[in-house]
């Protein structure tokens, strides 16, 4: 019930909250500049690429949804695998399942050819080649439940501990079961992802 509660909250997310003009549903601020105060005094906002009302609304919904911390907003669901992977240095290790998107396996293995990073592609759902990799202390294990396209499951609580047990940072790609069914912070995630549009 508690998922259920949070959703509709945050379906109503910033709802009357157009101070200037009143509007019920807050309007769209797709790209716009901003006046300063007065000279060198900025606003909460300047540039609608640095940052802007709409976007803000979205991202407190998506918080409050998932119960995180903050959340970044960026313009697809792949720019979010790929700001994931700026986290990563050249030697480090990342750990994504076999069975993960296409979009995320694509992009993954491109940056690792390239020297990004490091990478190692195991079945997670396979206990012992999960600690094979992870016995190679990786920085982020990736983590996709139901994985995309095929809905493979895998015990994120389980992974997040074993991970963890390393000092290994975990992401999960939340897309498919979305916040409404499935909280992974709650199940020890450091980072979550979704793309939207799904």
């Amino acid at each position: 019930m508690k998922a259920f509660d949070t959703a509709t909250r945050a379906v109503r997310a910033a709802i009357d909250t157009d101070a200037q003009h009143g509007s019920v549903i807050p309007p769209l601020h797709l790209s716009t500049t901003h006046s300063f105060e007065s000279f060198g005094v900025k606003r909460q906002y300047d540039y609608c690429r640095s940052g802007n009302p709409t976007r803000d609304a979205l991202a407190n919904a998506l918080c409050e949804l998932e119960g995180a911390a903050a959340a970044t907003v960026v313009a697809s669901g792949m720019a979010a695998v790929h700001l994931v992977g700026q986290l990563l240095k050249p030697g480090e290790l990342v750990v994504i399942p076999h069975d993960c998107y296409g979009g995320t396996y694509r992009l993954f293995t491109h940056l690792a050819r390239r020297g990004q990073f490091e990478l190692a592609i195991v079945d997670q759902t396979d206990p012992l080649a999960l600690e094979h990799a992870l016995a190679r202390e990786p920085k982020l294990l990736w983590i996709e439940t139901p994985s995309n396209p095929l809905l493979r499951l895998v015990d994120i609580q389980h992974l997040c501990e074993r991970a963890h047990a390393r000092d290994t940072l975990v992401c999960v790609d939340n897309t498919f079961l979305s916040p409404a069914l499935q909280q992974p912070f709650e199940l020890g995630a450091d980072l979550v992802i979704h793309s939207t549009t799904k």
